[in-house]
């Protein structure tokens, strides 16, 4: 229907133009300021995840400026182009504008997507190209066309040079393939063999940083569910609550039911549509949900299996005959996510503790920034600066005058991939710590003398949210900054 194609567009000129605003309306996060300093330091690869989230970031602020809206707008940007994948995916599975469109809304107010969509992370290029590459398999089961396993295969390398969690796509696949009759003659052909070909030659420089630094990326990645950590049962509880959290309780209950469902639905009709949806959604939950039982699952992780989770909820809510039952669901589903996704966007609304107001993240590292660009100056240019985490050497970094280097003390020693730091003996230093930091005399003994300037508070709402601890510190003797 038309009513639906001109709803579907007011949807996305609402959210883009939301977005847009809101972008610049906090400080970048201390993850967010990390990512900034890839981008200061582009490399094949990182420490922590492929390079595309630096390249991205690199890419707008070089269009616009070092500000919070270019480092973000790539997030907006992705947040646009899920919303149409969806709509056109569920439109033509469900043969419904309608469905297209309820889709596209339920998706946008999804909590952990709605803040995918303001906030930059190595999960908005994945989304994007795990939701392009699978556009372009379903294209492939609907059209039988060998020829479209090619761009298929570019956006599965792009997504691995995105986030490693792109690998879950193969497994996906492969599923698919061996649970329809009608795709397993794939395994006969060569375009998906050259397919992973292609994304194999496009993820190579990954592969060739991390043999050039003893594979610590992959160690660190893939070690996170190898070995056991905590209580199985408390794992596994904190998976299931985030998971409830990130996309709304009631939706959760939704999603797990319409990942069951479509799978055998898709069995028993035949219906390769599907079955492509549960096994692009209920493999990757019982992934992490087994993940859980060894080590703890960060909220994140399972993303990208409720893309098609979506779509499967919404096709097949629609098809409920009981009239009255589908509009209370749909109404309890979307109301309540719509609630959620409001109170994280403007959390001030519940009047929380500062301790657990996640504003409070975003809030008050400009200040932080001045107050250390007023040391500097007072310093001089050749004393350098450097924090315990690297988060917090980030947000320095990103909100002094000249984005002055920072160096950080973190035992992983990121920032040691970018270069050494034995130059700087001899030099004067700026040492930022939060307050509660317990080893500042042990490193401040690297120093000839310091002096402590008074604790720097920063206050949100006439309430105390964060407290620095500020040194001067003279003549580096070195033994800091080893790898």
């Amino acid at each position: 229907m038309k009513k639906y194609r001109i709803l579907f567009l007011i949807l996305l000129l609402s959210f883009i133009i939301f977005r847009l605003f809101y972008i610049k309306r906090f400080n970048l996060s201390p993850d967010e300021a990390y990512y900034w300093c890839w981008s200061q330091n582009l490399s094949l690869s990182y420490y922590d995840h492929p390079p595309m989230v630096a390249y991205l970031i690199f890419f707008f602020t070089w269009l616009g400026e070092n500000s919070e809206f270019f480092v973000r707008l790539s997030s907006v940007l992705v947040s646009f182009a899920l919303t149409i994948f969806v709509y056109l995916l569920a439109r033509d599975i469900f043969k419904s504008k309608g469905v297209g469109f309820f889709s596209a809304l339920l998706l946008n107010i999804i909590p952990g997507f709605s803040i995918g969509g303001i906030i930059i992370t190595p999960d908005i290029p994945l989304l994007f190209f795990w939701a392009l590459a699978f556009y372009f398999l379903y294209q492939v089961v609907k059209k039988d066309n060998k020829n479209l396993w090619y761009p298929l295969g570019i956006s599965l390398g792009l997504g691995l040079l995105s986030k490693y969690n792109m690998v879950l796509f193969l497994l996906c696949a492969l599923i698919f393939l061996l649970l329809s009759k009608e795709n397993r003659k794939w395994f006969r052909c060569k375009e998906p063999y050259l397919a992973l070909l292609i994304a194999f030659l496009i993820f190579l420089p990954v592969i060739i940083w991390n043999y050039n630094h003893g594979w610590v990326s992959f160690i660190k990645q893939f070690g996170h569910g190898l070995g056991k950590k905590g209580s199985s049962l408390v794992n596994l509880g904190a998976y299931l609550g985030s998971q409830a959290g990130i996309v709304s309780p009631f939706l959760f209950f939704g999603l797990l039911w319409a990942m069951i469902k479509s799978l055998g639905s898709g069995i028993r009709e035949k219906r390769d549509d599907l079955l492509l949806l549960s096994c692009f959604s209920l493999p990757i939950f019982l992934f992490f949900l087994l993940t859980s039982l060894r080590s703890k699952v960060e909220a994140n992780w399972p993303a990208v299996g409720y893309f098609a989770a979506v779509i499967a909820f919404t096709g097949l809510m629609s098809g409920i005959k009981k009239k009255r039952k589908r509009i209370f669901l749909i109404l309890l589903v979307f109301i309540s996510s719509f609630i959620l996704t409001g109170v994280v966007h403007y959390p001030s609304l519940l009047h929380l503790p500062p301790k657990i107001d996640p504003i409070n993240r975003l809030y008050g590292w400009k200040q932080l920034g001045e107050k250390v660009n007023e040391v500097k100056r007072e310093m001089g240019e050749e004393a350098f600066i450097f924090a315990p985490r690297h988060q917090l050497a980030s947000e320095i970094a990103f909100y002094t005058d000249n984005k002055y280097q920072t160096y950080d003390l973190d035992g992983e020693n990121r920032y040691n991939y970018w270069g050494k730091a034995d130059f700087l003996i001899g030099k004067d230093a700026i040492f930022v710590a939060p307050q509660s930091y317990d080893k500042a005399l042990t490193i401040l003994s690297h120093f000839t003398s310091f002096r402590e300037e008074e604790p720097y508070k920063i206050y949100r709402n006439k309430q105390l949210i964060k407290t620095f601890s500020i040194y001067r510190c003279y003549y580096y003797k070195g033994g800091l900054f080893g790898g």
